[in-house]
């Protein structure tokens, strides 16, 4: 998880936290607007987020003609968390088949040693 801190204008918006360590410093773009995002993760991982929601905010941005910039944000970001909660639904159920699917093996792994049992 990112935690970081977005200063836009000299104005810093924080995560109410207070005591978070943001050693790093990285400056991008979303939206045609520069942000410096303060963070524990590397320039690299930071990048690829703001890349992430800059193309989702373009992509929303075509299809939602003259929204304005807060509105379409909100947008995003409820299309972003819309695709997150899919994919732990989806995480979920194929955890599910694994972990049954595991069950069914070893039972039959199991069932294969039962005739090097030894009698009692």
């Amino acid at each position: 998880m990112l935690k970081a801190k977005v200063r836009k204008n000299n104005v810093t918006q924080g995560s109410g936290t207070g005591s978070l360590s943001l050693n790093n410093k990285c400056e991008v773009m979303i939206f045609g607007q520069k942000y410096t995002l303060r963070s524990d993760s590397d320039d690299g991982y930071t990048r690829q987020l703001a890349e992430f929601v800059d193309q989702k905010m373009t992509d929303l941005s075509a299809r939602t003609k003259g929204v304005e910039l807060s509105k379409l944000a909100i947008f995003t970001a409820v299309n972003i968390a819309h695709e997150l909660i899919q994919l732990k639904k989806e995480f979920k159920e194929t955890e599910t088949v694994i972990s049954r699917r595991t069950r069914i093996l070893i039972d039959n792994i199991e069932e294969q040693f039962e005739e090097f049992k030894p009698m009692k």
